[in-house]
């Protein structure tokens, strides 16, 4: 699985229909240079409270946009090594105090060589939601 190719494809597309309206993107999206963004993260729920800043944590990464890979591994697509460093800083303002949380950059080709497994089987990485691709 490759999304760049299909991301691609779909920006040099909309290139031509926005160039009416004067918007240029200045940055080429392709395997190299489009991104991923991962976040995992460990935070205690031994106390009511600790229960509330991980529930508080997982909510702030949905509302930024992630999507949940695992419990406490989230993703996000971004066009962008620049986008990809103001979403970590983002990230960076809403870690709890008592959780330890890491951010990983990978871009789109690397991603396309993951192997996911479900129940033993060999399940297909879903391309980015439509929605990412027009950041």
């Amino acid at each position: 699985m490759d999304c760049g190719f299909m991301c691609s494809v779909i920006l040099v597309f909309l290139h031509g229909i926005v160039t009416t309206f004067s918007f240029r993107s200045t940055n080429m999206l392709g395997p190299y240079n489009a991104m991923w963004v991962f976040v995992g993260f460990d935070v205690p729920t031994l106390t009511k409270l600790d229960v509330k800043r991980a529930n508080r944590f997982r909510n702030d990464l949905l509302d930024l946009g992630f999507t949940r890979f695992q419990l406490s591994f989230y993703t996000y697509y971004v066009p962008s090594k620049q986008r990809a460093e103001t979403l970590a800083k983002q990230v960076e303002h809403k870690v709890p105090p008592n959780g330890k949380v890491s951010i990983f950059f990978i871009t789109d080709r690397q991603f396309g060589m993951t192997r996911t497994f479900y129940a033993g089987q060999q399940v297909e990485n879903e391309c980015p939601e439509q929605g990412l691709l027009f950041e």
